[in-house]
């Protein structure tokens, strides 16, 4: 059986990653439309070693510490992303307002998805207007997500992995009204809190709930019938600093229904692992998809210096469905 020993992914990491997000996306204010290929935008960032970057610029200001400025939420965004790993990829744009997933236009189509190939050290912007009529009167985040291999199952991969693609919320500011987020959520509780060296989230089928200093992995082929109901465990939090965390699940790349709702909304207590379950349905067609999930922390915290960083993604596994 695996087990994940001791994992932690410390606040200096997430600050340097963020950091570095940071440069890229104040680089350049770009006036192109639909995907514009800029081969030297990654050349002065390799000595960062191997990793993805993630930016996002509208059309004239600068963005600093997340924070980017609109008169209309349908304004031009560009989302820039640098490949600086040694190998070509393919990869998912997925976008999120509020933490639900949203349309958006590109290239003249309206999509809830973008694929496309990005060779090692190559980087792009994409323009992309969001599809939403909210009024931008006070602050909204969006959340983007660039994840890898969209199309390639984890059951087909030797190793289990958390590190697949890079998640990062903005805060969409209005030019002319309030920085503010209007949170209508409460919390919901999570079965127990527990003594764990880990941080971040994990799937699994581990109900027991016991302390200890091992966390399972999910397997990576879980068996499903048509529309069953799928119950996991999740474990999730240890965050300083932060009061609140969030989940999404997708299936297939699909934002899920979980516990009735959009996503789980739950206490984090520094320290502590929140425990709990979690449910949503099988695809009604046979076939086998991808379930990811990520989590944040300080979900509604206005962007700063210490809220704006990289979101931590479960480990990957696939849902094999079978009539």
């Amino acid at each position: 059986m695996n087990f994940l020993h001791k994992f932690n992914k410390t606040r200096i990491i997430r600050s340097k990653i963020a950091w570095i997000v940071l440069i890229i996306t104040m680089l350049s204010l770009l006036g192109s439309c639909g995907v514009h290929k800029k081969g030297n935008f990654a050349d002065e960032y390799q000595s960062y070693g191997n990793m993805l970057v993630l930016g996002l610029v509208n059309d004239t200001d600068l963005t600093e510490n997340g924070v980017v400025y609109l008169n209309a939420i349908s304004d031009n965004l560009n989302v820039q992303f640098a490949n600086l790993t040694d190998k070509d990829s393919e990869y998912i744009l997925k976008l999120f307002l509020d933490y639900k997933e949203v349309q958006f236009h590109m290239n003249g189509d309206l999509v809830n998805s973008y694929i496309f190939q990005a060779e090692a050290g190559d980087s792009y912007v994409f323009r992309v207007n969001i599809d939403s009529t909210i009024e931008l009167s006070n602050s909204h985040i969006l959340t983007v997500a660039v994840l890898t291999a969209p199309q390639k199952h984890a059951k087909a991969s030797d190793f289990m992995s958390n590190s697949y693609g890079v998640v990062l919320s903005y805060e969409l500011a209005p030019k002319i009204g309030k920085r503010e987020i209007i949170r209508s959520d409460t919390f919901d509780e999570p079965l127990a809190y527990l003594e764990l060296n880990y941080q971040g989230l994990m799937l699994n089928s581990d109900f027991e709930g016991a302390e200890n200093t091992i966390v399972q992995f999910p397997s990576k082929d879980y068996i499903a019938a048509p529309g069953d109901k799928i119950e996991l465990a999740y474990r999730a939090g240890n965050y300083d600093n932060a009061e609140d965390i969030l989940i999404v699940v997708l299936v297939d790349w699909q934002q899920q229904s979980i516990n009735g709702a959009d996503y789980i909304y739950i206490r984090n207590i520094p320290g502590y692992i929140s425990y709990g379950t979690l449910e949503f349905t099988a695809p009604a067609e046979a076939g086998e998809y991808e379930v990811t999930a990520f989590v944040v922390d300080q979900p509604f915290e206005l962007k700063d210096s210490d809220s704006f960083h990289t979101h931590d993604t479960a480990y990957r596994f696939t849902l094999t469905v079978q009539e």
